[in-house]
């Protein structure tokens, strides 16, 4: 890793790639300088491209509609959704579907999700099912989406509390991230994306873990090596892991720490209050804190993994405001649900991790026994 230039943005720095391995599928993730929004690929004129954005990502001023918007010209479609995730959800990939169906595009289209985390998940899915699938591109805008979610494959939507249980393994075939404009992110969105950052050291890799904790600083101030080293390292990791397990019936399920009771939080919350990246990082800590009780992690090792996201500036609290009934339901809507059990991922070290079936009464325990914060 490279030591910090103070003063440095992240958008001068040189490209920077990352070979992406999925099962058997190979993509490409490029991090690039600068604020434009990324070239399109190269495509056969015949094929069709779908740009699918929202109203966050794209500069355009007419974009004040909280619905589905097109726009299409020639072989061009353009659809921008509202931000949130109550666009996540069936109602608005039928409307892309339907919006390429009549714009005439065909088993060569290629769609392009520009946006953040809710943007790649639902156009994802929309290119997976279209024609039984389209070559799909993601240009993540938010850090959160090129430190993780746009890469991998993992594309699906929200039923109701059920939250990711529509989807597919769909990788792409491209990711290209411009990090000036993503490094202009509010606050609280910049550090949601840390946060998974944070999450992958503290799940894959040590020696990352001791990189972030020597930079925390730097991070926070953005400095452009610091940010450069960062995203690829973390691309480098989810390509180790999906390259290996692109289904999630082995390693890959580690790369969910801190998730299950995030997610539950998050709906518990109905998804108004806490990010996602803020929700995994009170997760990541809760998990710490039960692994050491069950003797799996050093009180020394879960001690500084709350250190490292506290210098982060990340929740490591529980959040007000959710009682246990509301996350006992949030719990049994889980994908991840056995039964009466679910499987959460416990920490034996820094770097190494284990995936474990447990009762949601003892998730329940584990959050009854946190410390609440005041927001």
């Amino acid at each position: 890793m490279e030591p910090a230039e103070r003063g440095g943005v992240a958008d001068r720095r040189a490209l920077r790639a990352v070979t992406l391995r999925c099962g058997a599928r190979t993509g490409l993730a490029s991090y690039c300088a600068g604020t434009a929004q990324p070239a399109l690929p190269p495509w056969p004129s015949s094929g069709g491209r779908v740009l699918v954005t929202d109203v966050n990502a794209c500069a355009s001023p007419w974009l004040g509609a909280r619905s589905v918007t097109a726009r299409t010209a020639g072989s061009q479609l353009m659809l921008i959704l509202g931000s949130g995730e109550g666009y996540k959800g069936f109602l608005y990939l039928r409307l892309i579907l339907q919006a390429m169906l009549r714009g005439g595009m065909g088993r060569d289209a290629m769609v392009l999700a520009l946006g953040g985390g809710v943007v790649g998940d639902v156009a994802g899915l929309a290119a997976a099912c279209f024609m039984r699938g389209v070559r799909l591109a993601q240009h993540p805008t938010t850090l959160l989406a090129c430190v993780d979610s746009s890469m991998g494959g993992k594309v699906g939507i929200n039923t109701g509390s059920f939250k990711n249980a529509v989807g597919v393994i769909y990788p792409p075939c491209t990711m290209v991230a411009r990090m000036g404009r993503v490094s202009t992110l509010p606050e609280r969105q910049w550090q949601a994306g840390v946060a998974e950052a944070a999450k992958m050291a503290a799940c894959l890799d040590r020696d990352f873990c001791n990189w972030l904790e020597a930079h925390a600083q730097d991070v926070a101030l953005r400095a452009a090596p610091v940010v450069a080293s960062m995203v690829t390292r973390c691309a480098e990791l989810k390509s180790y892991v999906t390259a290996r397990d692109d289904v999630e019936v082995g390693v890959r399920a580690c790369l969910n720490l801190g998730h299950t009771i995030g997610h539950a939080a998050e709906s518990g919350m109905r998804y108004r209050h806490w990010l996602h990246g803020e929700a995994v990082s009170m997760g990541v800590a809760l998990m710490a804190h039960a692994s050491h009780r069950l003797g799996l992690l050093t009180r020394d090792d879960a001690t500084r993994l709350l250190r490292l996201l506290s210098s982060l500036r990340l929740p490591v609290r529980r959040p007000l405001g959710v009682d246990a009934v509301r996350l006992s339901c949030a719990l049994a809507a889980d994908k991840k649900n056995r039964g009466t059990s679910v499987c959460v991922v416990l920490l034996r070290d820094i770097g190494e991790c284990c995936a474990r079936e447990v009762p949601r009464a003892a998730v329940l325990n584990v959050w009854a026994n946190a410390s609440p914060r005041n927001s």
